[in-house]
């Protein structure tokens, strides 16, 4: 087994765990139950991959679009160590959200400096993991898939701004991810008749900016170390 195998393996047990746990504590499913799903799709999809053949590459055939987002799937989650690595904050930060030792409630959730709290850790770092993934897996697309093929065009013309990709696909989440615990902090305070404070899914609109800055600087950090990592490369290339 692999040290990324067992970290994935690890993290998973510790999400399954942590969900267990809010569901004793706070009851209703709307966090622990979409976090697991989530993490548990994102944490074994390597094994899922397993059990699927991947497709050669080969020529221009009618599948050969499929194929290619087969194949750049196959090597980012599977084979690529780093996944593991891409896919932690999103556990990890699920983690923190024990009833025991929740970062997001209590004495943990009020310290913080200029406004920023110790959630803006696994925000950050989910933030440029998600990045990274998804400038890697662009370019992996684009060099899977063969002249000629159906988007081929496409996937070029996005491979060249890798970065901007990147940026809205963080833009995207961060958006998403909020709406989706604005609703799940309504509907936890209409179904459990609580304070805001004793619920699971705690949301403000200052807790959104932090939230949000917070992903921007990760997206940031994720530009700079690939542009740093491909000029590099260039280096490195004999000319």
């Amino acid at each position: 087994m692999r040290p990324a195998d067992l970290l994935r393996y690890s993290l998973w047990t510790g999400v399954a765990v942590t969900a267990a746990r809010n569901r004793r504590e706070y009851g209703v499913p709307t966090a622990w139950l979409t976090h697991l799903a989530g993490n548990t799709v994102t944490l074994l999809l390597p094994d899922l991959l397993h059990l699927l053949p991947v497709p050669p590459r080969n020529g221009l055939s009618g599948s050969s679009t499929l194929q290619a987002f087969r194949r750049t799937i196959d090597r980012r989650a599977r084979l690529d160590p780093n996944y593991a690595a891409y896919v932690a904050p999103l556990a990890v930060g699920f983690i923190l959200s024990h009833p025991d030792y929740s970062i997001y409630h209590g004495q943990w959730a009020e310290r913080t400096v200029l406004g920023f709290g110790v959630d803006s850790i696994p925000h950050s770092a989910a933030a440029y993991t998600l990045a990274r993934l998804v400038s890697e897996s662009l370019l992996s697309l684009e060099e899977e898939f063969p002249p000629g093929a159906l988007l081929g065009g496409l996937v070029k013309g996005a491979a060249r701004h890798v970065d901007l990709v990147a940026a809205l696909s963080v833009a995207v989440v961060t958006l998403l991810w909020e709406l989706s615990e604005y609703f799940a902090h309504i509907a936890e305070l209409e179904v459990t008749g609580r304070d805001p404070s004793e619920i699971n899914m705690q949301w403000s609109l200052p807790d959104a900016i932090t939230d949000s800055i917070s992903n921007l600087v990760g997206l940031l950090a994720a530009i700079v170390v690939r542009r740093s990592g491909a000029q590099k490369g260039a280096l490195a290339r004999p000319s």
